[in-house]
C-alpha cells in the first residue's frame, strides 16, 4: 500500500516543482529579451573620500606632533610644530635693521641741529678773518718790495695765502649753506625706500616664523601620520594626511550603453556590505567626459564592455559610518532619453 501512495504522489511532486521553476523565471528578464527602460543600473564601485595631505610651508626639524591616526581634528588645529630657533633669530635681525634704517630716515628729517648750524657759521667767521689778515699781509708785502725791502718772492707768496684764505672761506660758506638747508630731497627719498624694504623683510621673517605651526585647513580623521617628531622635512613634504570622511563619495564606472540613460544631479542609493540593510542618499556628481577600458578591479552584476565611463556619486548622509576603500552598489534610475 505505502508503495502505491508514493507512486500516487510522485506525479504531484513533479508538478509542483515545475510549476515553481515557471514561476521564477516568469519573473526573470532574459538578455535577449528587450529592456522595458524601468530596470534600475546597478554599478559597482568604492567608497572614496577628498584627502589632504599636510605639510609645512617651510623647511625645518619638526620639534612635537599634537595628533595621530585615527584622531578627530577641526578647522585651525595645531597638528605639529618645527624648532623654530632659527627662525626667531631671523625675525630678531630683522627687526634690527627695520629699527636701524627707521633711525637714519629720522635723522635726515629732522635736519641740523642748530649747534651744527652755529658751528658752520663759527668756520665762516674764522675764514673772513683768516682773509683779512692775507690781504693785509699782501699790501704789507706790496710796500716793502717797492721800497726795497721785500724781494718779490715774498710778495708772491703773501698774494698765494691770500688766495688759500679766499678759497677756505668760499668753502666755509659753501658748508654753512648746506647746514642751513639739511638734507637733500633725494637722500630722504632713499632713505625712505631702504626703511620700507627693512619693514618688508621684517614681516617675511614674521611670515616665516609663523609657518612652525602646521594648522589643519578643513575637519576631517587623520588617516596616515608621513613623519616622526625630530625628523628633518623639506618645505612641502606631507607630515600628515586629512581625510574628509563626512563628505564621502562612491567611484564607479559606467557602460556606454548606459550613457544616455543617465544625468548628473539625479538622486542615487548607495549600500556597502558593511551595513546592511542600510541605504544612503546620494546624487550623480561628475560623469567623466572621456571613454576608457574596463579597469580590471571593476566588477558589474551586468555584462561588461569594452567602454566604460568613470562616475562620482556623492553621498549626502554618509556620516562617519562610511570608510574609504569600501565595496559599494549604486543603484540609479533610468532616465528616459
Amino acid at each position: 500500500m505505502q508503495a502505491i501512495r508514493r507512486q500516487r504522489d510522485r506525479p504531484r511532486s513533479a508538478y509542483a516543482t515545475v510549476l515553481a521553476l515557471a514561476l521564477l523565471l516568469a519573473g526573470c528578464r532574459w538578455p535577449w529579451h528587450p529592456d522595458d527602460g524601468t530596470t534600475p543600473i546597478v554599478l559597482s564601485g568604492t567608497v572614496d573620500a577628498r584627502q589632504i595631505d599636510l605639510s609645512f610651508q617651510a623647511p625645518g626639524r619638526i620639534a612635537k606632533l599634537h595628533t595621530d591616526e585615527g584622531h578627530r581634528i577641526e578647522p585651525a588645529t595645531i597638528v605639529a610644530e618645527l624648532d623654530p630657533t632659527d627662525y626667531e633669530l631671523a625675525v630678531a635681525r630683522a627687526r634690527a635693521q627695520a629699527e636701524s634704517a627707521r633711525k637714519a630716515l629720522a635723522v635726515l628729517r629732522a635736519g641740523s641741529r642748530p649747534q651744527e648750524v652755529r658751528t658752520a657759521a663759527a668756520m665762516v667767521a674764522q675764514a673772513e678773518a683768516d682773509k683779512r689778515f692775507a690781504d693785509q699781509e699782501v699790501l704789507r708785502a706790496n710796500d716793502l718790495v717797492e721800497k726795497h725791502f721785500f724781494a718779490r718772492e715774498e710778495l708772491d707768496r703773501a698774494r698765494s695765502a691770500a688766495d688759500v684764505a679766499a678759497a677756505k672761506l668760499e668753502q666755509a660758506r659753501q658748508t654753512s649753506s648746506l647746514v642751513r638747508e639739511g638734507p637733500r630731497k633725494e637722500d630722504i627719498e632713499r632713505a625712505q625706500a631702504e626703511l620700507t624694504a627693512a619693514e618688508a623683510a621684517q614681516r617675511s621673517a614674521e611670515q616665516q616664523l609663523s609657518y612652525v605651526r602646521l594648522a589643519s585647513p578643513a575637519a576631517g580623521v587623520i588617516s596616515v601620520r608621513l613623519a616622526e617628531a625630530g625628523q628633518v622635512v623639506a618645505a612641502g613634504q606631507p607630515v600628515f594626511r586629512l581625510a574628509q570622511l563626512d563628505r564621502p563619495w562612491v567611484r564607479a564606472y559606467l557602460s556606454e550603453p548606459d550613457l544616455a540613460r543617465v544625468k548628473l544631479g539625479q538622486d542615487a542609493q548607495v549600500r556597502v556590505d558593511g551595513l546592511p540593510g542600510k541605504t544612503f542618499k546620494g546624487r550623480l556628481a561628475f560623469i567623466s567626459p572621456q571613454a576608457e577600458f574596463t579597469p580590471k578591479t571593476v566588477e558589474t552584476r551586468a555584462l561588461r564592455v569594452d567602454l566604460v565611463y568613470r562616475v562620482t556619486v556623492d553621498v549626502d548622509d554618509g556620516g562617519a559610518e562610511l570608510k574609504i576603500g569600501m565595496p559599494a552598489d549604486v543603484t540609479l534610475a533610468r532616465v528616459q532619453p
